[in-house]
């Protein structure tokens, strides 16, 4: 590879970092977020409870 070719996929990977979705709307929707949150502070918690078990 050329260094313009790797310069290109470069600025490639950086824009795809980036890329905001078309759906944003730019708010924060907290229901979806509480909605993750509550399964996995149920799994943690399960977690937690297995390794105290173990001791």
């Amino acid at each position: 590879m050329t260094r313009l070719e790797i310069a290109n996929l470069e600025h490639a990977a950086r824009s795809a970092v980036a890329w905001i979705p078309e759906g944003y709307d730019g708010r924060t929707h907290y229901g979806a977020v509480l909605a993750a949150l509550l399964p996995a502070a149920g799994i943690l918690a399960v977690a937690a409870t297995l390794l105290l078990s173990i001791i």
